[in-house]
C-alpha cells in the first residue's frame, strides 16, 4: 500500500543559508561550521516523524560542479545534519540530492538533468524507491525550483515565505503558485497535521496573479489565508503563553485591593488605549480603585510641554504620591528601553515605582524590555512571527486583562449581558425600576 510523505528543500527550510562576509553572498554552507538548523526545523521534523510521515530530504546541492567542494564534505556536511537533528529526537528517511549543474566546471556533473529541481525527477526517485503516494503527500521549500518541482509531481506545495517581493514578479512568471504559504517549517508542519486529521488535501493553488498593478502579488494569497494564519498565529500563542505568570498577576493585584492599594495603568499609543478600558474595569467589575495615567489629558499634555515627556508619567505618579501598598500596571509591545530611547517615559516610571516599593506588572511583547527587567510579574506574549509582533501583542493585552477583570478571585460585580436575564438569588435586592417619562412626577 502506497504511503504518503513530506519533501523537504535543504537549504533555507532545515538549515541556515551561510553569508560569506567576502564576497556579500548568501549561499550554501560549504563546511561544516556553517550548518546550523533554522530555529524549530528539528522539532518540526519530530513532529512528522511522530506522524508516521515519511521525511525525504530533496534538494539541488551543485557546489561540487562549481567547484565549491568536495564529494567527501558534502557527505560530512550531510552527515552533520543528521547528527544535530538526531539531538533533538528527529530523524530523516532519506536525503537525496541533485549534484549536477548544466554549467559545471567540472566535466563530470555538466548536465541538464532530471533530478535538478525544477523537475521533478528526484520526487519520482524517492516514490517508486519507496512506494508513496504523490498525491497525498506535500512538499515544502522556500525558492520557485521547489514549487514547480512539487506542482509538477502532483505533490501539494508549502512555500515558506515572508511575501519576498524581491523575487515575487519570478514566482508569477513562472506559475510557480504554491498551494499554501508558510511562516517556517513548524508552521508547515502544522498545516500538514491539520489537513490529515480533517482529511482535506490543497486541491488548488493560490490564484495566480497576473500583469495588472491592480492585482496583489503571486505570495499575497488571498484575504482569507492571511486571516486563517493569524488565526493560526493566535492558536499558538494562546497555547505558549504562560499561564503560572497571569495567575500570579490575578494574586498581585488582589493582594494589592485588599491592603487598600490603588492600581496606576500605563501605556503609549494601543498601550494607552488599553489603560483607559482597563482602569474603567478594573473599577467596575473587579472594585478596584484604579486610574489611567493618561486619562487626564490637560494634565498630561501640560507636563510634557512644560517637564518633558520622558518624565511625564513619573511626575505623574509622584503627584498621585504613589506608595508601596499601590501597584501600577503597563502595556507595551516592547516593556520600553532608555538605550534605543523607545518607550523612556514608562521605563522612568517603571523605575520610580521601584523606587517606591511600588507593586509593578505589566502585558509586553517581545523580550519584555525594562518592564520584564523590573516588575514582580510580567506576562510575555510570545512571539511566532517578527512581522506581527505588535497586532498580536496588543490583541493579546486585551484579552489579558479582560481575563483578569473577570477572574474569579478579582471579580466582585456581575457584568452587564452575563447578568441580563438572570435569576436574582435568593434574598439579594432589587433595585426597582427608574420611572418612565410618562409617569415620573417632580418632586
Amino acid at each position: 500500500m502506497k504511503t504518503s510523505a513530506v519533501f523537504l528543500d535543504r537549504d533555507g527550510v532545515i538549515n541556515r543559508y551561510a553569508y560569506n562576509a567576502e564576497l556579500g553572498t548568501v549561499d550554501t554552507p560549504t563546511n561544516l561550521s556553517e550548518f546550523q538548523l533554522l530555529p524549530g526545523a528539528a522539532e518540526a521534523i519530530a513532529t512528522l516523524n511522530r506522524l508516521d510521515l515519511p521525511v525525504v530530504v530533496v534538494s539541488n546541492q551543485p557546489g561540487i560542479a562549481k567547484g565549491k567542494m568536495s564529494p567527501k564534505l558534502l557527505d560530512a556536511i550531510n552527515e552533520e545534519m543528521r547528527t544535530q537533528l538526531a539531538r533533538a529526537g528527529a530523524r530523516l528517511d532519506a536525503v537525496l540530492y541533485c549534484r549536477h549543474h548544466p554549467d559545471a566546471v567540472v566535466a563530470g556533473y555538466r548536465a541538464d538533468c532530471e533530478c535538478r529541481k525544477p523537475k521533478p525527477g528526484l520526487l519520482l526517485r524517492a516514490a517508486l524507491e519507496r512506494n508513496l503516494d504523490l498525491g497525498q503527500s506535500f512538499f515544502v521549500g522556500d525558492d520557485v525550483s521547489d514549487v514547480l518541482a512539487g506542482r509538477a509531481a502532483g505533490v501539494t506545495t508549502i512555500l515558506l515565505s515572508q511575501h519576498r517581493c524581491t523575487v515575487c514578479e519570478e514566482f508569477s512568471s513562472r506559475g510557480a503558485v504554491p498551494h499554501l504559504l508558510a511562516r517556517d517549517l513548524g508552521d508547515a508542519v502544522n498545516a500538514i497535521a491539520e489537513m490529515r486529521a480533517t482529511g482535506k488535501q490543497m486541491l488548488a493553488p493560490f490564484p495566480a496573479a497576473t500583469s495588472r498593478p491592480s492585482v496583489a502579488c503571486v505570495l499575497s494569497g488571498s484575504e482569507s489565508s492571511y486571516t486563517a494564519r493569524y488565526l493560526r498565529e493566535a492558536a499558538e500563542i494562546t497555547a505558549k503563553i504562560d499561564v503560572g505568570q497571569i495567575e500570579r498577576s490575578a494574586t498581585l493585584l488582589r493582594s494589592v485591593r485588599d491592603r487598600g492599594g490603588r492600581l496606576f495603568l500605563l501605556g503609549v499609543g494601543g498601550g494607552a488605549g488599553h489603560a483607559s478600558h482597563a482602569a474603567c474595569d478594573f473599577r467596575k467589575i473587579a472594585s478596584l480603585e484604579a486610574y489611567c495615567v493618561t486619562d487626564n489629558v490637560s494634565e498630561l499634555t501640560a507636563r510634557v510641554n512644560d517637564e518633558g515627556w520622558d518624565t511625564s508619567y513619573r511626575n505623574w505618579l509622584r503627584a498621585s504620591r504613589l506608595g508601596p501598598l499601590d501597584m501600577i500596571f503597563v502595556f507595551s509591545v516592547g516593556g520600553g528601553d532608555v538605550e534605543k530611547n523607545i518607550s523612556a517615559n514608562l521605563v522612568r516610571a517603571l523605575q520610580y515605582a521601584r523606587e517606591r516599593g511600588a507593586a509593578i506588572a505589566g502585558v509586553v511583547g517581545r523580550d519584555g524590555g525594562a518592564t520584564a527587567q523590573l516588575a514582580d510579574v510580567c506576562v510575555l506574549v510570545p512571539v511566532v512571527n517578527a512581522e506581527s509582533v505588535t497586532p498580536h501583542t496588543e490583541s493579546f493585552q486585551a484579552l489579558v486583562w479582560h481575563l483578569l477583570v473577570s477572574h474569579p478571585m478579582l471579580k466582585s460585580a456581575e457584568m452587564k449581558w452575563e447578568s441580563v436575564g438572570a435569576t436574582a438569588p435568593p434574598g439579594a435586592a432589587v433595585s426597582p425600576p427608574l420611572p418612565s417619562a410618562a409617569t415620573a412626577t417632580a418632586h
